[in-house]
C-alpha cells in the first residue's frame, strides 16, 4: 500500500467511525414505530 492509499483508508475509517452514532439514532427511531405496531 502506498502512503496515498493509507491516508485514504484512514480518512474513510474516520468518516465511518463518525457515521455509526447517527445510523444508530435513525435505526432506533425507525424501529420504535414497528415495535409499537406489533
Amino acid at each position: 500500500m502506498t502512503r496515498d492509499e493509507i491516508t485514504r483508508y484512514q480518512a474513510e475509517s474516520i468518516k465511518r467511525a463518525s457515521l455509526p452514532p447517527v445510523a444508530k439514532q435513525s435505526q432506533t427511531k425507525t424501529n420504535q414505530p414497528h415495535k409499537e405496531a406489533e
